[in-house]
């Protein structure tokens, strides 16, 4: 009778654990894309790339050393953790940066939260069943994207303004869902520290030896106290804390359910957009919105 009392309880031990890793990682997350958009002003989203992700990956070696964790990979898993790198690193944060460079904060908080609806995509691709509500979602998303960026329900004016960061931005959800999926069979074989750190590793690399010119270019004197102070935050909590969190969240809950917090990112960049940087969304814009995370909510039912 002990024992099978004992086995549920540690089952919601688990599941809140997970819930608690995604949550944090997801309010890390909000409040990173309006501070990264103040810092990009002062930064080329390349340089802001390449330097925060190498300094969050120094950090979570120098914590895995601390915790006496073997730092040795085999061969096969140089090749998987670089390709993971390249993906959540390079043409994530290399997307992002720049879709976040070129449009508004609140906005491309909701665009990313588009990702679980790539997921599903992925997943009907290999085989994956998804029900109609699941596919009503998906088409709801779409919709949705498409009134906040086109921010008119009356005429076209798609082709205007930040289109071009916001398809980059929509990029670069697709490429985390496929980051996601890659990802969780290390995570759990060697841990989130020791994975987030490769793959930060790899990915900065990468970023760096392509962004060579804008590094040597970068005027680093122009950048002031408050200026690397939102470069830090956005280094050691945006990247390494908020990457080790979401990846502990994953393993403990599978990636349908671990992407559904993709919800609490754009509440809370939006709430702090709004609140503390002064930035503005119109009705069309926030009912656009509604209807994207309503989708994402139908996609993930799905």
């Amino acid at each position: 009778m002990n024992i099978t009392t004992r086995i549920p309880d540690n089952n919601k031990l688990k599941l809140g654990a997970g819930d608690g890793f995604l949550l944090a990682a997801s309010c890390a997350w909000g409040i990173n894309f309006p501070i990264a958009k103040s810092v990009l002003l002062y930064m080329d989203p390349m340089v802001f790339s390449a330097t925060r992700y190498l300094v969050a990956a120094s950090f979570l070696f120098v914590l895995l050393i601390f915790q006496r964790e073997r730092l040795a990979i085999t061969t096969k898993e140089f090749f998987e953790l670089a390709i993971i790198g390249f993906l959540g690193i390079t043409l994530f944060q290399g997307g992002w940066a720049y879709g976040l460079n070129l449009t508004s904060a609140s906005k491309a908080s909701i665009l990313v939260a588009t990702a679980p609806v790539f997921g599903a995509l992925i997943g009907s691709f290999r085989g994956e069943r998804t029900s109609l509500v699941g596919w009503a979602g998906i088409f709801l998303s779409m919709i949705g994207v498409v009134i906040l960026i086109n921010n008119s329900l009356t005429e076209i004016t798609i082709g205007a303004g930040s289109m071009v960061g916001d398809l980059l931005i929509i990029g670069a959800a697709a490429i985390w869902s496929i980051y996601t999926l890659i990802s969780r069979p290390m995570v759990i074989r060697r841990g989130p520290i020791f994975v987030t750190a490769y793959g930060m590793a790899f990915g900065a690399l990468f970023l760096t030896a392509i962004s060579v010119k804008p590094l040597l270019e970068q005027d680093w004197s122009a950048i002031p106290a408050i200026g690397w102070v939102a470069w830090a935050s956005t280094a050691f909590l945006g990247a390494a804390l908020a990457f080790v969190w979401y990846c502990a969240g994953i393993s403990r809950l599978g990636m349908a359910k671990g992407m559904s917090y993709s919800f609490f990112i754009p509440a809370v960049a939006i709430a702090t957009s709004l609140l503390f940087f002064g930035e503005h969304m119109s009705l069309v814009q926030l009912f656009g919105a509604a209807i994207i995370l309503l989708g994402v909510k139908f996609t993930r039912t799905g």
